[in-house]
């Protein structure tokens, strides 16, 4: 069985086994949606390299307003060429995908304090953290002047997003996602730029086991 499977079903009886424990004071639930990638410190350009990432959560609340959120993900990331830049600027086509085992660890603030019109805004959630990212495996080719450097086992990712609960269940959300540590080295560093970062869109679709603890 391959990795990324096993991620994605061990995330699953992570959640339900934990969420039936504790139902009184968690939250949890299923996520699932596409990544769009590209990586800092190769020559090309532009969120063109389209992924997959899915999983479970569980979320605590710890006031009225506020949760903490642990999510286990598999996530794919990673680099493409576009066709200006292969056509126009001669580069060579370009491809890298990335299989991540994500873990975010996310602040949650809902707007519940807010209303509008007497409706409460508490369907509305930011959110914000970290993600520890275990590299699965990768497959394609790497930029020609990065291709000697090092794909790093272990990365972290910061995250930042909004998410709206649609109904009780369901819920839609999009996030922006950045490399706090690098993804890619080159083996003797000397400089910032001597490193690659993922740099990632995320947009999902949650499904809840219980109501939304607001």
């Amino acid at each position: 069985m391959k990795k990324s499977s096993i991620i994605l079903i061990t995330s699953i009886l992570f959640v339900l086994s934990l969420s039936r424990a504790t139902a009184q004071s968690f939250n949890a639930g299923l996520i699932a949606g596409a990544t769009f990638s590209q990586i800092d410190g190769d020559r090309y350009y532009g969120y063109n390299k389209v992924g997959l990432t899915a999983g479970g959560y569980v979320s605590l609340p710890f006031s009225n307003h506020f949760a903490a959120q642990m999510e286990l993900k598999y996530t794919q990331m990673g680099a493409h060429s576009s066709v200006k830049e292969v056509v126009e600027y001669g580069y060579p086509e370009y491809d890298l995908r990335l299989h991540y085992a994500e873990i975010p660890l996310m602040l949650r603030y809902d707007f519940g304090y807010f209303n509008i019109g007497g409706k409460s805004l508490d369907f509305l959630i930011l959110e914000a953290g970290i993600s520890l990212d275990f590299l699965l495996k990768y497959r394609g080719e790497m930029d020609y002047s990065t291709e000697l450097w090092k794909l790093n086992f272990f990365s972290a990712t910061g995250n930042f997003g909004i998410h709206f609960n649609i109904t009780d269940h369901f819920g839609v959300g999009a996030r922006m996602m950045y490399s706090i540590l690098p993804m890619q080295t080159n083996p003797t560093p000397q400089y910032w730029f001597d490193h690659s970062y993922n740099k990632v869109i995320q947009a999902t679709v949650t499904y809840n086991f219980y109501s939304p603890l607001r």
